[in-house]
Protein backbone atom coordinates (compact mmCIF):
# COMPACT_ATOMS: atom_id res chain seq x y z
CA UNK A 1 0.00 0.00 0.00
CA UNK A 2 2.44 2.54 0.91
CA UNK A 3 4.49 1.96 -2.75
CA UNK A 4 1.13 2.86 -4.07
CA UNK A 5 1.12 6.25 -2.55
CA UNK A 6 4.63 6.67 -3.15
CA UNK A 7 4.06 6.31 -7.17
CA UNK A 8 1.14 8.40 -7.21
CA UNK A 9 2.74 11.11 -5.61
CA UNK A 10 5.96 10.85 -7.54
CA UNK A 11 3.05 11.02 -10.70
CA UNK A 12 1.66 13.99 -9.90
CA UNK A 13 5.19 15.66 -8.75
CA UNK A 14 5.77 14.24 -12.37
CA UNK A 15 3.30 15.52 -14.36
CA UNK A 16 3.23 19.51 -12.13
CA UNK A 17 7.15 19.99 -13.37
CA UNK A 18 6.28 18.75 -17.17
CA UNK A 19 3.19 21.34 -16.89
CA UNK A 20 5.46 24.14 -15.66
CA UNK A 21 7.75 23.20 -17.86
CA UNK A 22 5.59 23.49 -20.89
CA UNK A 23 4.15 26.78 -19.73
CA UNK A 24 7.72 28.08 -19.88
CA UNK A 25 8.47 27.09 -23.13
CA UNK A 26 5.54 29.03 -24.79
CA UNK A 27 6.62 31.96 -23.23
CA UNK A 28 3.14 32.01 -20.76
CA UNK A 29 3.89 34.11 -17.52
CA UNK A 30 2.03 33.66 -14.16
CA UNK A 31 0.35 36.77 -15.06
CA UNK A 32 -1.10 35.82 -18.39
CA UNK A 33 0.03 36.60 -21.75
CA UNK A 34 1.23 39.34 -23.53
CA UNK A 35 -2.30 41.03 -25.01
CA UNK A 36 -4.08 39.07 -23.01
CA UNK A 37 -8.02 41.04 -22.59
CA UNK A 38 -7.66 40.97 -18.54
CA UNK A 39 -5.26 43.67 -19.08
CA UNK A 40 -5.88 45.96 -21.84
CA UNK A 41 -9.05 47.66 -21.28
CA UNK A 42 -6.63 50.16 -18.04
CA UNK A 43 -6.93 53.70 -17.90
CA UNK A 44 -3.56 55.50 -17.09
CA UNK A 45 -3.49 57.85 -14.03
CA UNK A 46 -1.01 59.32 -11.52
CA UNK A 47 -0.03 58.31 -7.62
CA UNK A 48 1.10 60.96 -5.30
CA UNK A 49 2.70 59.35 -2.76
CA UNK A 50 0.92 60.93 0.87
CA UNK A 51 3.10 57.84 2.79
CA UNK A 52 6.12 55.71 2.12
CA UNK A 53 7.56 53.26 4.70
CA UNK A 54 10.86 53.45 5.80
CA UNK A 55 13.76 52.42 3.87
CA UNK A 56 15.09 48.88 5.79
CA UNK A 57 19.09 49.16 6.22
CA UNK A 58 19.09 46.05 5.20
CA UNK A 59 17.57 43.05 2.81
CA UNK A 60 16.96 39.99 2.72
CA UNK A 61 19.37 36.56 0.98
CA UNK A 62 18.37 38.57 -2.67
CA UNK A 63 18.87 41.99 -1.48
CA UNK A 64 15.18 42.23 -2.14
CA UNK A 65 12.82 44.91 0.67
CA UNK A 66 8.95 46.10 1.40
CA UNK A 67 8.13 48.82 0.52
CA UNK A 68 4.95 50.31 1.84
CA UNK A 69 3.47 53.56 -0.01
CA UNK A 70 -0.16 55.43 0.37
CA UNK A 71 -1.56 57.93 -1.86
CA UNK A 72 -4.26 59.15 -4.04
CA UNK A 73 -4.69 57.66 -7.68
CA UNK A 74 -6.00 60.77 -10.00
CA UNK A 75 -7.42 60.19 -13.50
CA UNK A 76 -9.66 60.83 -16.35
CA UNK A 77 -12.33 58.08 -14.91
CA UNK A 78 -11.78 58.27 -11.42
CA UNK A 79 -12.21 60.90 -8.80
CA UNK A 80 -9.31 61.43 -6.60
CA UNK A 81 -9.25 57.79 -4.85
CA UNK A 82 -6.75 56.38 -1.93
CA UNK A 83 -5.10 53.55 -1.97
CA UNK A 84 -2.39 51.98 -0.37
CA UNK A 85 0.02 49.08 -1.36
CA UNK A 86 2.93 47.08 -0.36
CA UNK A 87 5.81 46.04 -2.79
CA UNK A 88 8.95 44.14 -2.91
CA UNK A 89 11.57 46.30 -4.64
CA UNK A 90 15.49 45.76 -4.81
CA UNK A 91 17.71 47.48 -2.28
CA UNK A 92 19.04 49.27 -4.88
CA UNK A 93 16.19 50.52 -6.08
CA UNK A 94 16.18 54.61 -5.52
CA UNK A 95 13.75 55.01 -2.59
CA UNK A 96 10.50 57.03 -2.73
CA UNK A 97 9.18 60.10 -0.76
CA UNK A 98 6.24 61.84 -0.11
CA UNK A 99 5.22 63.99 -2.73
CA UNK A 100 6.71 61.57 -5.49
CA UNK A 101 4.08 61.36 -8.18
CA UNK A 102 4.21 57.99 -10.19
CA UNK A 103 2.04 56.82 -13.29
CA UNK A 104 -0.17 54.10 -12.61
CA UNK A 105 -2.76 52.12 -14.56
CA UNK A 106 -6.25 51.23 -13.77
CA UNK A 107 -9.51 49.12 -14.82
CA UNK A 108 -11.94 52.36 -15.40
CA UNK A 109 -14.15 53.16 -12.54
CA UNK A 110 -11.83 50.14 -10.08
CA UNK A 111 -8.47 52.45 -9.27
CA UNK A 112 -8.99 51.35 -5.69
CA UNK A 113 -8.88 47.38 -6.67
CA UNK A 114 -6.85 47.45 -9.87
CA UNK A 115 -4.23 49.98 -9.58
CA UNK A 116 -0.89 48.79 -10.93
CA UNK A 117 2.60 51.06 -11.06
CA UNK A 118 3.49 51.84 -14.50
CA UNK A 119 6.75 53.91 -14.28
CA UNK A 120 9.51 54.25 -12.33
CA UNK A 121 9.31 54.90 -8.18
CA UNK A 122 11.72 57.00 -6.60
CA UNK A 123 14.36 59.05 -8.65
CA UNK A 124 15.44 56.94 -11.50
CA UNK A 125 13.44 59.59 -14.54
CA UNK A 126 13.81 58.54 -17.48
CA UNK A 127 13.76 54.32 -16.96
CA UNK A 128 11.05 52.15 -17.57
CA UNK A 129 8.46 51.24 -14.96
CA UNK A 130 9.10 48.39 -12.30
CA UNK A 131 8.14 44.72 -12.26
CA UNK A 132 7.37 44.50 -9.13
CA UNK A 133 4.37 42.51 -7.37
CA UNK A 134 1.85 43.82 -4.95
CA UNK A 135 0.92 42.01 -1.68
Amino acid sequence: MFEIIIILMFTALLAAVLIQWRRARSGETAGGRPGDPRFSNRVPGTLTLTGVSDQPVEGDKNHQVFCTMSGTIVGPDTAPTDVYGRFVVPMSMSWPSIGDEIPVTYKPGKAESSWELAGPIGHNPGQAGPNLRKD
